[in-house]
């Protein structure tokens, strides 16, 4: 029987998520594996380049998956200097004209995780980008020890498999034995065009609530199911509280985002506005389940994006992520309906023509 227990850190800012990453690669001895949607070319994305070389340089074996759109700035060039020395990149569905031509849904499925694993004992999962322009972003990453990282390592190599890696380069790690844990688990989601296990989990999260749920994500898009049984859920009773951003950072799914406001007051759900763009994505059922990850809570996410999710029941994981929603939520103004009315003709217009494009959003 395995007796290491697991352990885990939350980081509620993008800085200071992104600060203990890099310490963890600055320590790196044996291997680096990272899967992340956005690398940028900036001061952020130069800085771990830079230190990814320098571990390469030592000898440590470096995996990097990134999104061909996400990550599309980076440069040639210091890809090129990456892989020269040795560290292995897959971009997952490169953007290219034949990509478009298989079909629109294809070229818009993307890597969404943020997945990064070192030395195959420190594990972080959650919503980070490297990207400086979302340096003081709210977001959560989860710094996870102990046998839960088999996880995440079982989840990055079935990621490497999916964006064009060979079994032979990552066997020694995609046949690793995971070790099952009683109060989390890693849950790896692979979009189907009809069925999304993300989607699933959040409905029937929703559907078992029985006191409270709280659904935290930078973009509230949900489709006329999910809208339903949240709206059953306030009608048996369920305390229903979202928190989301008061602007996020593109135009048109805050518009797009905005248009569902009015609707969810009436249901009577409390709707907690965060002055600061707040990135985190994550689900709360009654004190006694959370999910946190890379999923946001539109079809994007649901039926395009490829995600990594971390599912817990832990008692006091609970109430640590418990106590981050009550610190987003003393920087946040309560939607106020009255209020809202007095907006503009012009905004009314803006959030109707911008809701009519939810499904692609």
């Amino acid at each position: 029987m395995h007796k290491e227990k697991s352990t885990y850190q939350f980081y509620s800012l993008s800085k200071t998520a992104l600060q203990a990453m890099y310490e963890s690669i600055c320590a790196a001895k044996k291997t680096i594996y990272w899967e992340t949607y956005t690398f940028s070319r900036d001061e952020l994305g130069f800085k771990f380049a830079e230190k990814l070389k320098e571990k390469a340089k030592e000898g440590v074996e470096i995996k990097l998956i990134l999104d061909g759109f996400g990550s599309w700035w980076l440069t040639e060039k210091t890809l090129s200097e990456m892989r020269s020395i040795g560290i292995e990149i897959l971009y997952f569905n490169p953007l290219q004209l034949s990509t478009f031509w298989r079909g629109v849904r294809r070229f818009f499925e993307r890597n969404h995780r943020k997945v990064l694993i070192v030395d195959k004992e420190i594990g972080f999962i959650g919503g980070v980008n490297v990207d400086n322009s979302t340096m003081n972003w709210f977001d959560l990453q989860v710094r996870v020890t102990g046998p839960i990282v088999r996880q995440l390592i079982k989840s990055f190599s079935r990621s490497y498999m999916a964006g064009g890696g060979t079994l032979d380069k990552i066997k020694h790690i995609f046949y690793l034995p995971i070790v099952q844990e009683k109060y989390w688990r890693v849950m790896w989601h692979k979009p189907q065009e009809k069925f999304s296990i993300v989607r699933n989990s959040y409905l029937t999260a929703i559907q078992n609530a029985k006191k409270t749920l709280t659904v935290v994500t930078p973009y509230f898009l949900p489709d006329g199911e999910i809208l339903k049984a949240l709206r059953a859920a306030r009608k048996r009773g369920v305390i229903v509280k979202i928190i989301l951003p008061f602007k996020t950072d593109h135009r048109m799914l805050t518009y797009a985002m905005r248009a569902y406001w009015r609707i969810l007051d009436s249901f009577g759900f409390k709707i907690y506005l965060v002055k600061k763009m707040i990135h985190a994505k994550a689900m709360m059922v009654d004190d006694k389940w959370a999910m946190v990850g890379s999923s946001n809570f539109d079809d994007q996410s649901f039926y395009r994006n490829h995600d990594s999710n971390l599912v817990f029941t832990k008692k006091e994981m609970i109430d640590d992520l418990k106590k981050i929603f009550h610190n987003w939520k003393k920087d946040s103004i309560l939607f106020r309906s009255l209020r809202w009315e007095k907006r503009s003709n012009w905004h009314r217009l803006y959030e109707k023509i911008c809701s009519i494009f939810r499904p692609f959003l």
